[in-house]
């Protein structure tokens, strides 16, 4: 990686190497920072939080016209994958799991901040046994309109308008004093998920 050059083009160097195909990533990693006269086990100790923070806070570059392209989204310690369909489209999210699973076999430090039931997925968990939790909703507006079902007053009109139409845009019944806390658990997940 040239330190020299932009920060956009640094981090197509390091999209580009994470595209790799046939790659051993167990094989020992030999970081060269071109512009900069660190030699040895610093270089490394440097890539892989460059590389990880990237992950969590977004790539400067410009990909599906966005300014900042982030692979996740929500707020922190509840971060879940983006559903940017030009990401789910592309292979980033393969670059991602390349770039955490080579810096966990070197390693190198963690993604934190992850939604526990995402984790839960991720290493092979059921989506019906994650737990999900209302924080890990990323969307505010939906967040607060799902959140209208999980406590105990009546819903006003103007509340019932709200869950009713989320509710029809996802082909699920409206809402109901009966069916209020099965909305709820049904909403989240996919809100989530």
């Amino acid at each position: 990686m040239d330190l020299r050059s932009g920060i956009e083009e640094q981090e197509r160097e390091i999209i580009n190497f994470y595209k790799q195909q046939n790659v051993d990533w167990t094989c020992p990693l030999r970081c060269q920072l071109q512009g900069d006269p660190t030699i040895g086990d610093g270089i490394t100790r440097h890539f892989f939080p460059t590389v990880l923070h990237k992950l969590k806070h977004g790539f400067s570059l410009n990909m599906g016209n966005t300014g900042v392209t982030c692979l996740s989204e929500g707020q922190p310690d509840h971060l879940v994958p983006s559903s940017s369909h030009f990401l789910i489209e592309s292979d980033l999210f393969l670059v991602a799991g390349r770039m955490l699973g080579h810096s966990f076999l070197h390693g190198g430090p963690c993604l934190a901040g992850l939604s526990r039931a995402f984790v839960h997925v991720l290493l092979g968990g059921s989506h019906d046994t994650a737990t999900i939790l209302l924080e890990d909703c990323p969307d505010i507006d939906l967040r607060e309109t799902i959140s209208l079902l999980n406590g105990p007053d009546t819903l006003d009109e103007n509340q019932r308008d709200k869950v009713l139409e989320l509710c029809l845009s996802w082909d699920f019944p409206g809402p109901t004093e009966e069916n209020r806390h099965w909305l709820y658990e049904r909403l989240l997940p996919h809100a989530v998920m």
